[in-house]
């Protein structure tokens, strides 16, 4: 097996917030517009629509992470079997209701936000604060010379020898810190990959 790509892990962190948001709305305004509607037979429909959706967005989730899993770019055998896309009457959302997969699609909707706030910050906070410190002698030099501001000047006695050395010396310091920081991120962004990887498949796990 293929080492999964830590690009495409990053890639799938930041996507999971766009899907949460809308996985989140189709649930929510889904599910409150048509529950309510039921007694005049229009919120059928718009019910069956609504449970197919989540679950549908589900299901490619969860063949989207198996895909990453396995570092294989080609079609994966469907995870699910096929959803009826035409309205067939009441049997359409009595054969949704029926299917465990069914519940699961609306509470992988419902906590894919929150999730993908999660997924999302991380997917920008760690590559950005790792360039952004391994380019600390940059910017004490910028700060130093055109705006007259000592960035790394500090009286911090925590470690005896940090308050010893010049501020461009602590510049490189933080600057060395960031480079290890760097070369980690492939093997952070494939661990937060994995992590995001087996909450999709709990979820949607069949019952």
């Amino acid at each position: 097996m293929q080492k999964q790509s830590a690009v495409k892990a990053w890639a799938m962190l930041l996507m999971s917030l766009p899907k949460g948001i809308i996985a989140f709305v189709i649930a929510v305004a889904g599910l409150s517009v048509s529950l309510p509607l039921i007694i005049l037979w229009v919120g059928l429909p718009m019910l069956w629509a609504t449970l197919a959706a989540c679950r549908w967005l589900m299901v490619k989730e969860q063949q989207s992470t198996l895909a990453w899993c396995r570092s294989n770019s080609q079609s994966l055998d469907r995870v699910d079997e096929q959803l009826t896309l035409s309205w067939e009457g009441s049997r359409s959302l009595f054969r949704l209701l029926g299917k465990g997969q069914t519940y699961q699609g609306i509470l992988y909707s419902l906590l894919q936000l929150p999730i993908g706030i999660i997924g999302f910050t991380l997917g920008i906070v760690l590559p950005v604060t790792a360039y952004a410190v391994m380019l600390s002698p940059f910017a004490y030099k910028v700060s130093a010379d055109f705006f007259n501001f000592d960035l790394f000047q500090s009286t911090w006695t925590f470690f005896p020898f940090y308050a010893e050395i010049t501020s461009a010396q602590r510049s490189w310091i933080a600057g060395g810190i960031g480079l290890i920081l760097v070369f980690v991120q492939p093997m952070l962004l494939r661990a937060l990959g994995r992590m995001y990887a087996a909450y999709i498949q709990m979820i949607s796990k069949s019952i």
